[in-house]
C-alpha cells in the first residue's frame, strides 16, 4: 500500500514508532521487530484510506463566515434596540458594543476604554438594567437578551 503524499505518510509512521513505543507486545528481536513495524504501518495505511473512501462520499456544505457589517445590521436592525442603544451614555454604549457586537472579553474592554476591569462589569451590568428598563420586554429568566 502506498501513499502519495509525504505529510501523511510522516504521519502514519510516526503513528507507527508511537505505537511500537507504547506496545508491551512489541517484538524485542531487529527481524521480528522489522516486519512488526511494516505490518503496523500498512495497516494503518489500509485505515487511512478506509477512512477516506468513507468520507469521500459525503458532502460537507461549505460554511461562510458572516459579514460582520451585515451582523452589526442585522444585530441593531431593531428600532427599539437602537433608540435604547442611544439613550446610554457613550461609555456605556461603547462598553455594550464591544461586549455585545464585538465580543470582547472584559479585560480588553477595559484596556479598549482605559478602564479596570471591574468598572467595565459595573458598567456593562447598568447599562442593561437602563436598556431593560427602557424596553421593558424580559425574557423567560427576567433578563432582556440583548
Amino acid at each position: 500500500m502506498q501513499v502519495r503524499d509525504v505529510d501523511v505518510g510522516q504521519e502514519i509512521v510516526q503513528e507507527a514508532f508511537t505505537r511500537a513505543w507504547a506496545s508491551r507486545n512489541t517484538p524485542r528481536g531487529e527481524a521480528e521487530f522489522r516486519r512488526w513495524l511494516y505490518r503496523v504501518v500498512t495497516n494503518l495505511a489500509r485505515d487511512y484510506y478506509r477512512r477516506r473512501v468513507r468520507f469521500a462520499g459525503l458532502r460537507i456544505p461549505a460554511i461562510r463566515p458572516p459579514d460582520p457589517v451585515d451582523e452589526v445590521e442585522r444585530r441593531t436592525g431593531d428600532p427599539d434596540l437602537r433608540e435604547a442603544l442611544l439613550t446610554l451614555r457613550l461609555a456605556e454604549r461603547q462598553a455594550i458594543y464591544l461586549r455585545y457586537f464585538e465580543d470582547q472579553p472584559f479585560t480588553e474592554i477595559g484596556r479598549i476604554l482605559g478602564r479596570p476591569q471591574v468598572t467595565v462589569r459595573v458598567l456593562i451590568y447598568r447599562a442593561l438594567g437602563k436598556l431593560r428598563r427602557q424596553l421593558g420586554s424580559e425574557g423567560p429568566t427576567g433578563r432582556v437578551a440583548v
